[in-house]
């Protein structure tokens, strides 16, 4: 797995739409992590090419392609069809997969299409494929249509931001981004990811002492706006309160911390290497099994198969926290906010703002903290920031903006959204919604830099266990999908 490798077709070619889950197959055979999109950046131009539309790719790497409107179509307003092409890469801890190398394995598990061992893409190589596929089909009735597809929305939409809005034509805007069957996006949080940093200074380890990994891990984790509502542990903040019970009950040391993947994810897994006393171990035994059934208590709905290990290492430590930097380290990762902060007060049962602690690192001169926070309202996500500020400084330490995505607001009168709820009532004998939600999407900020206004919804099939491995999309859920964006395009 270490290397480049070739494989069969895994989704049976029998299932229809078979354009839509062709293509998705030939894309998750491009490795394409966020930040590292090159190769599907220009298989995207290759894939224009091939069926000789006009197309433009950027500096950043985003492509947008055009296709005129069908016989009777061409003067009508354009279309743009939004997405994004990268993806979150995470895989279970024992996977061997290499992400900038290795295509992801599909599987087909009844209804779901899944991947195995690691996150599938589906955000949004659903939304790319569903879009793509609409570019081959002759026979489709359609206004013009500007394609854009985007790089590194999973990181810190840089591709959004600098990508030239302006060029665009189109006077509906429909993302292909979302992942719930009859409910369309129509306004979206915004917040930037905020990174801390804890001064860190080194010592020797005092003698008589043995070292150990301790280790939180067994959650589910997920998307830190899909599912910050599912009320799921954050390794993170249960590996620092375990440390605050720890110091209080012996003299630990600790000489690393490291915990989830990305700001966006709530991290699954987190860990510390901790040198203990000969003499507190029995103590401080007692006290990790303590905590042990803590968290299976309080997380025995979400999270039922969380556990606290500690095993001992068989590589000799030769230093560690200073104990000044320890409790600054420590006090800071107990007192940082994480999960719900508000729930909307005008939607019921939104989350208006929330704050994940999605990544912590131990470097050589510092312990750097990763947050992505949300909200629909500007002035709550600039709060989180002064609060994480503030909160830095009073251990010595300082933090920094890295990214900003900014909110979609929510628009009372929608001509875009009223079509697509009437004509999935007309399709399906449903009703489906429109509501905003608590993830980030590109809209907002493409949006702004169209520099005009347009008409926006975000829509897509079943998606779910985003940004984790299990990551599924539903057969059927893409079949509707399909033939309500197929009927929307004939009825605008």
């Amino acid at each position: 797995m270490g290397k480049e490798e070739r494989i069969e077709r895994m989704i049976p070619a029998g299932i229809e739409p078979k354009v839509v889950f062709k293509i998705f197959e030939e894309i998750s055979r491009i490795p394409r992590a966020s930040g590292h999109e090159e190769r599907i950046s220009n298989w995207l131009v290759d894939f224009a090419d091939k069926y000789g539309l006009e197309h433009i790719q950027d500096q950043k790497g985003n492509v947008l392609i055009r296709k005129p409107g069908s016989p009777g179509k061409e003067n009508h307003p354009a279309v743009i069809l939004q997405s994004h092409m990268d993806m979150v890469c995470e895989k279970i801890p024992d996977s061997q997969h290499d992400f900038q190398r290795n295509p992801i394995r599909i599987t087909v598990n009844g209804d779901k299409i899944l991947a195995q061992e690691t996150t599938l893409g589906a955000d949004d190589g659903i939304g790319m494929a569903l879009s793509l596929a609409l570019l081959t089909l002759e026979d489709i009735v359609h206004p013009p249509l500007e394609v854009l597809i985007t790089v590194d929305e999973e990181i810190g939409l840089t591709g959004a931001e600098e990508f030239d809005a302006s060029q665009l034509k189109g006077k509906y805007f429909i993302n292909l981004d979302s992942g719930d069957e009859g409910v369309f996006v129509a306004g979206s949080a915004g917040g930037p990811t905020i990174c801390a940093d804890i001064p860190l200074s080194w010592k020797e380890p005092e003698a008589h002492s043995e070292a150990y990994k301790l280790t939180v891990e067994g959650l589910l984790g997920g998307h830190s706006g899909e599912d910050i509502h599912r009320n799921r542990g954050n390794a993170n903040k249960l590996l620092f309160r375990l440390l605050d019970a720890l110091e209080r009950a012996g003299a630990i040391e600790v000489a690393s911390i490291l915990g989830g993947m990305a700001g966006n994810a709530i991290p699954r897994s987190a860990e510390a290497v901790v040198v203990i006393p000969s003499e507190d171990f029995k103590t401080i035994r007692k006290e990790i099994e303590n905590y042990q059934e803590i968290y299976r208590e309080e997380y025995r709905m979400s999270d039922p198969g969380i556990t606290v290990t500690c095993r001992p290492l068989e590589e000799e430590v030769s230093r560690v926290f200073t104990k000044e930097s320890m409790e600054r380290i420590v006090d800071f990762g107990v007192f940082c906010e994480n999960g719900i902060l508000r729930m909307s007060p005008d939607v019921e049962g939104v989350v208006e703002s929330s704050n994940n602690l999605g990544s912590v690192t131990t470097e050589e001169e510092k312990v750097s903290f990763v947050f992505v926070t949300r909200s629909f309202r500007a002035s709550a996500y600039q709060e989180m920031v002064l609060k994480i500020d503030r909160l830095a400084r009073s251990v010595e330490g300082s933090s920094h903006k890295e990214y900003d995505c900014l909110e979609w607001p929510y628009e009372p009168e929608s001509e875009i959204r009223n079509i697509f709820l009437e004509t999935y009532r007309d399709l399906f004998r449903e009703e489906a919604k429109a509501i905003p939600v608590h993830t980030g999407l590109e809209c907002g900020i493409i949006a702004k830099n169209i520099g005009r206004p347009v008409d926006m919804i975000s829509v897509g099939p079943e998606t779910k266990e985003m940004h984790k491995p299990g990551e599924w999309f539903s057969i059927s859920s893409t079949q509707k999908y399909w033939k309500l964006l197929l009927e929307v395009l004939n009825r605008l």
